[in-house]
């Protein structure tokens, strides 16, 4: 059987050929090196402990910005401070005069008919070595909604009403109807006390003592 000798160019050609059609294949197939997901520190810092107050956890504070309807505006700025030292497990997490920053998170001028509402919202604790924490807490009010005022007013003329009651029979009695009165302005003076309540988890650092 005759032995088929091909020319060295022409084996240069076709291995050139290959490499040229196998490269959009090996270039469509390389995803390049994989992306690793970023890294997050697990293990604590040594030389701080580390304390969890959960959802749910209250603070008392006293206000020490005035506040009104009929004055303020929507997201102005409300400050208060905490009134005692916090402890946990007997240990000192925060101290008396740290500083909680809020904001007026929604006002609506009173209407006829209805009382102003005022809702305040607090975003950040400065604790007593100036560190910033982010938070989310609302002021505990009456009121499900955690916000003031809302009530519906009632009536400006005074009308003779007849009531009747099992057993004991009728009896008139005043009654306000019509128009409804105009609604009062929310107004708030710095020194009350409130309580917050935090809405997510606030994790404090503490360094070690010993």
């Amino acid at each position: 059987m005759p032995t088929l000798h091909i020319p060295w160019k022409a084996w240069l050609l076709i291995m050139v050929g290959f490499i040229l059609l196998a490269s959009p294949l090996a270039m469509a197939a390389y995803k390049g090196p994989p992306h690793s997901a970023p890294v997050e520190r697990t293990e604590p810092d040594p030389r701080f402990i580390q304390y969890a107050l959960p959802a749910g956890s209250a603070f008392q504070i006293l206000l020490q910005t005035p506040l009104s309807t009929a004055i303020n505006q929507l997201k102005d700025p409300v400050e208060g401070v905490m009134d005692h030292n916090l402890y946990l497990n007997e240990e000192l997490i925060l101290t008396k005069n740290t500083r909680f920053t809020g904001y007026i998170s929604r006002l609506v001028p009173p209407i006829q008919g209805r009382n102003g509402i005022l809702q305040v919202m607090f975003k950040e604790v400065t604790t007593e070595d100036g560190e910033k924490l982010p938070i989310v807490a609302h002021v505990r009010t009456e009121r499900t909604d955690h916000q003031w005022g809302g009530e519906i007013t009632p009536g400006t003329k005074p009308m003779l009403s007849t009531q009747r009651v099992y057993g004991l029979g009728e009896y008139n009695r005043i009654v306000f109807g019509g128009p409804r009165a105009m609604g009062k302005e929310i107004e708030i003076l710095p020194g009350e006390h409130w309580i917050l309540i935090l809405e997510q988890p606030l994790v404090l650092l503490k360094p070690k003592t010993d």
